[in-house]
Formats: C-alpha cells, structure tokens, sequence
C-alpha cells in the first residue's frame, strides 16, 4: 500500500473490531489508532506479526 503523505485517513476513519496491540477491544470509526504517529504513517504496518 502507498500512503498519501499527510494523510492518516486509514489509521482515524474506520473502525477496527479486532484487537490491535495496545488496543485490545480495536477502536471506533473516527478515532485516531495510537500507532498513528506524527508524520501520520502507520507504525505497524509491514511489520511481521
């Protein structure tokens, strides 16, 4: 997946049921996820696990 510079939409529009690390119970729509970090890349994504 190619990410849009700035952007985070995928990380802060969905909502996720499945448990995330650090987020056992996913996250609602509109929330931003905490691996989002501050240049709004995903922190997990691409990574083994």
């Amino acid at each position: 997946m190619q990410c849009r510079a700035g952007c985070g939409a995928c990380c802060i529009a969905p909502s996720i049921s499945s448990p995330l690390p650090g987020m056992p119970a996913g996250k609602p729509a509109g929330v931003r996820c905490l691996h989002l970090d501050e240049n709004h890349l995903c922190g997990l994504f691409g990574r083994p696990g």
